[in-house]
């Protein structure tokens, strides 16, 4: 497998750019104004979703899911609390106070658990007769102590647990249901916290629902003392966990919510399964479902925050062992101890790389790519000279994991968007297979958007033209230069970002852009969608024929620098646009389905 670097030593393509584009950005953002900016040739409108107006954030974003209902579902880590946010028209509403769900407060707990309230997922079947929502959120202190030795302060026990809701679509409010499974281990570091759902029913007919849960951060800085247990198939610590959706009443009493097919035992011998599906991680923030042969099959990926180096991407197989703590990123030496002359990872001295990962002994899967693959030299020299200082650290920390299958934006199919920490969004090309980064797309192997910026998420919007994109309340980044060993703080902290991707067309062309049904705009045969007069003044009409796809409508006029003139959401087949406010001039109307849909982009020339 070959090996993939981010070179310290080269600076970044367009750095004088990115500096002047950092600021412009920082002051236009926090006064929730529109910027327009390029990218590799491309252009894009960034604005801010959350807060509609002034310049305070939300607290600690950390998930974004773009529902079927066409609204943001948001979690915020700190203050417990699940928001929807409609990205129309910037319209939020409190959905969910989980702090009556924890027996702790910033006063009990110190420090805070990573995270808090994480992960939330929506079933597949959401308008199907199941309109479950499931959250992961840590709920106890188990109590906080000194490990003896540590430098680095105090640390917290928790436990954390993912649990079932249900929608109410007459109040729009979220019910408790049940516990998926509580009792999991938690920390002040390394919980990670994502939930994904598989998107077609699996083998055995069923959706299942995946969630990553870190090492606690055992062996470093205050887990010290911590035992490390990612090797161990016994403890679900440092794992991807694989549950049922709903339970299975057919299973043995306490196992209704895992998967029959689970790789391993709930104990040596056992009949009933863990839920334990992969091992061997540390810290993975980021999991993704994508497909690049059309939906037939699917490829879970995850991201993964490396120690002192080598955050790693991965692709997840059922009863797969990733190494951690044995090795960091691929099977290349770079942590290998020899004689007289430790590196470590969690604490204690790598033996050999290359030999844990030799497969007479044992199999070990290599992350399909690794950022900054330092050598040993340069590994030991962080250590050495760096031992707390991250920003120092050659990594991007990376937080979340999105996948790009087709979409609106050329040359971005069968992508991977990954969020960073400490310097803004990438985005690796995958070839055709989905199995590898295609490194001929940039020497670099990665395009990096954003840059300065502390990302704690992001998601696409269904049509493929739009990111919406979390930025982290918490403090630095490497500054818009990425050089390490910088510290930056970060712009626009706590707000939900939304970055749209702007095509500039002809008068009178047609694009339909869908993920299935598309349709005419010039009102010629009964299947149409009719937009007229066009020309338009004071008012513009939409007719669909009737039947056509769920509601409710959402119409949006674009000026041509991406900036919303208008929009109507509509559940009647024929509505009308007032345009009377909208200046003289060529617009983009875009028209969705309830679904989420893209069913139509139209220019329209108002006079």
């Amino acid at each position: 497998m070959r090996r993939h670097c981010v070179a310290r030593s080269k600076p970044m393509k367009n750095s004088h750019f990115l500096c002047c584009l950092f600021a412009s950005l920082c002051l236009s953002l926090n006064g929730s104004a529109q910027m327009a900016v390029t990218y590799f040739g491309q252009s894009f409108i960034i604005d801010t979703l959350y807060p509609a107006s002034g310049t305070t954030g939300m607290s600690s974003p950390w998930e974004i899911v773009y529902g079927p209902d066409d609204s943001l579902w948001v979690t915020a880590s700190h203050d417990y609390k699940v928001y929807k946010i409609n990205p129309f028209d910037k319209g939020s509403r409190l959905l969910l106070n989980l702090n009556s769900s924890k027996d702790f407060t910033s006063a009990t707990a110190n420090p805070w658990p990573q995270g808090g309230l994480m992960g939330l997922a929506i079933h597949p079947d959401f308008y199907s007769g199941k309109p479950w929502v499931y959250i992961a959120f840590v709920y106890h202190l188990i109590g906080c102590s000194t490990c003896s030795g540590s430098t680095s302060g105090a640390r917290c026990e928790y436990n954390t647990k993912i649990a079932r809701y249900q929608y109410d679509f007459t109040n729009g409010t979220l019910t408790y249901m049940d516990d998926v499974i509580s009792g999991l281990d938690g920390s002040n570091d390394h919980n990670s916290g994502r939930i994904r759902i598989s998107p077609l029913p699996e083998s055995d007919g069923k959706y299942h629902l995946y969630y990553s849960i870190g090492d606690m951060g055992a062996g470093q800085l205050a887990n010290i003392c911590r035992a490390e247990f990612a090797q161990d198939t016994t403890v679900i610590e440092g794992k991807t966990l694989r549950l049922n959706t709903e339970p299975d009443l057919t299973q043995p009493s306490g196992y209704e919510w895992i998967p029959a097919d689970n790789p391993f035992p709930s104990s040596p011998g056992a009949s009933t399964r863990s839920a334990i599906y992969t091992f061997g991680h540390r810290n993975p923030q980021g999991l993704a479902f994508g497909t690049v042969d059309g939906g037939a099959s699917y490829l879970l990926y995850s991201c993964e925050h490396g120690d002192r180096s080598d955050d790693e991407i991965n692709i997840l197989t059922a009863g797969t062992n990733y190494g951690w703590p044995k090795i960091s990123g691929l099977c290349d030496d770079n942590y290998t101890s020899t004689f007289g002359d430790s590196l470590y990872l969690a604490g204690k001295a790598v033996v050999s790389e290359s030999g844990f990962c030799d497969t007479t002994k044992t199999v070990v899967a290599e992350p399909i790519f690794s950022y900054y693959n330092w050598t040993r030299g340069q590994n030991k020299n962080i250590a050495t000279n760096f031992p707390s200082a991250n920003m120092n650290w050659p990594t991007v920390a990376p937080s979340s994991l999105a996948f790009y299958g087709t979409g609106a934006i050329p040359g971005w199919d069968h992508s991977l968007l990954i969020t960073s920490l400490k310097n803004g969004l990438w985005r690796l090309k995958l070839k055709s297979d989905g199995l590898s980064v295609d490194s001929t797309t940039n020497p670099y192997d990665t395009l990096h958007y954003l840059a300065g910026y502390r990302l704690r998420n992001v998601t696409l919007s269904p049509t493929g033209d739009t990111l919406f994109l979390a930025v982290d309340n918490s403090c630095c980044t490497l500054g818009p230069t990425g050089t390490i060993g910088t510290s930056v703080a970060s712009p626009a902290k706590g707000f939900i970002l939304r970055m749209t991707y702007v095509v500039t067309l002809s008068v009178g062309d047609t694009v339909p852009r869908a993920k299935g049904r598309t349709s005419r705009a010039d009102g010629a045969g009964a299947g149409a969608i009719r937009v007229y007069p066009n020309p338009a003044h004071g008012v513009l009409n939409v007719s669909m024929p009737s039947g056509a796809a769920r509601r409710p409508w959402v119409a949006q006029l674009f000026s041509m620098t991406g900036q919303m003139a208008g929009a109507r959401e509509s559940y009647d087949d024929a509505f009308s646009m007032d345009i009377s406010g909208v200046g003289p001039g060529v617009y983009v109307l875009r028209l969705y389905d309830g679904a989420g849909n893209g069913m139509l982009t139209y220019k329209v020339l108002v006079e």
